[in-house]
């Protein structure tokens, strides 16, 4: 993965965990999302380029009406740890996919309430059968790939056979 920011969300995921990029939930879209299954999280990640973006975004705010915990994420100094207010998190990365964890997000929500309970399986049924069809579309290209006929040498395109 070439860029930086969106490697490091994905290894900040874990095992028990899946990633989800834009995961939207009513009117709002996240950058990524991970569900935790082990914790019943869902951690949120809004991407932040320039510090421009940041102030011009005024609904990242909203987010915690269906996340569990909210993290800006963003190139080193590009937002300041005080401009971030509680229960949310500030990680920067840099052009090495390293992290720094500015301030740790809070939890929002008690995952042991009803409410709670309720969103987060809402938000498993939305994207579920999402991740199962661009699955099985992976899988369909990877199939395709494997089984591309070869030139009439025997060899493909980088000369194997």
């Amino acid at each position: 993965m070439s860029d930086p920011i969106l490697s490091a969300i994905y290894r900040i995921g874990g095992f028990y965990s899946v990633v989800i990029p834009e995961l939207t939930y009513g009117n709002r879209r996240i950058d990524f999302a991970v569900i935790d299954f082990q914790h019943r999280w869902v951690r949120g990640f809004e991407i932040k380029r320039t510090h421009a973006d940041f102030l011009r975004d005024i609904k990242w705010t909203e987010y915690t009406k269906f996340l569990s915990s909210l993290t800006l994420v963003c190139p080193p100094n590009t937002i300041s740890p005080d401009e971030i207010s509680y229960p949310f998190g500030l990680l920067w990365v840099d052009d090495k996919s390293n992290i720094s964890w500015k301030k740790r997000p809070h939890n929002f929500q008690n995952r042991k309430s009803l409410a709670w309970l309720w969103t987060y399986v809402s938000i498993l049924e939305i994207e579920f059968p999402r991740l199962a069809r661009e699955l099985a579309e992976a899988q369909r290209d990877l199939f395709e790939i494997r089984n591309k006929p070869t030139s009439a040498g025997g060899e493909d395109e980088k000369g194997n056979r």
